[in-house]
């Protein structure tokens, strides 16, 4: 389920710090040709953004981020997030929505929580904090160790339109995120047409590295 979310090989992490916020944003995503997005858990905005979201753009598949705890999760769930991220692995956030069937991408940085993800059942795993662990070099060195297990990492943190080509590259990628194509910056300052630009040069990039 989680790879069919995750075709287009790009998930852009957005934070809002109103709800008046969401629904440009998500215009600006879907015109940039993207249909999937992550909106993070950190402002008391997100789940509303997300119900809006979910309502007015029924083609995006939204998931909730930075979920840190039970109830934020619960809010995620309750919000309509299709899906679910964290930057760590937590057993007790990983059982619960395993428990209640909401997909969900656990963050990991080692092999031993690489390993532990797995044996809970996660097959697609969000590197966190990409560049910062290693980047490109770090996941080379995890595609044969791990071919057995058939996993599929999201790097995040440290990865820009400039070297995500060199992720995506990558038999072990399933896809790249970020919040560069979003920024906080530019959703204060209203900058839709630059988020659909950053959306379609993502994309692009995506196209000319299947090639």
């Amino acid at each position: 389920m989680l790879s069919s979310f995750l075709h287009q090989k790009v998930l852009p992490a957005i934070t809002f710090s109103t709800v008046d916020e969401a629904l440009p944003a998500a215009e600006a995503v879907v015109k940039g040709g993207l249909q999937v997005m992550e909106i993070a858990f950190r402002t008391v905005a997100a789940p509303d953004a997300i119900s809006a979201i979910r309502k007015r753009f029924p083609e995006i598949t939204v998931g909730a981020g930075t979920l840190l705890s039970l109830p934020q999760l619960r809010q995620a769930v309750d919000a309509g997030a299709q899906f679910g991220l964290s930057p760590g692995f937590n057993p007790a956030i990983t059982g619960e929505a395993k428990r209640i069937g909401f997909p969900f991408i656990p963050g990991v940085m080692t092999p031993s929580e690489i390993e532990l993800a797995c044996e809970a059942g996660h097959n697609v795993l969000k590197l966190f904090p990409a560049a910062q662990v290693g980047g490109v070099d770090f996941l080379k060195a995890l595609e044969a160790p791990y071919v057995q297990l058939g996993l599929g990492f999201i790097p995040m943190g440290g990865v820009y339109l400039q070297n995500m080509h060199q992720f995506v590259s990558l038999k072990n990628v399933i896809a790249v995120g970020g919040s560069w194509l979003a920024t906080r910056e530019l959703i204060a300052q209203g900058q839709w047409t630059v988020i659909e630009k950053n959306v379609r040069e993502a994309l692009q990039k995506i196209n000319q590295s299947s090639l």
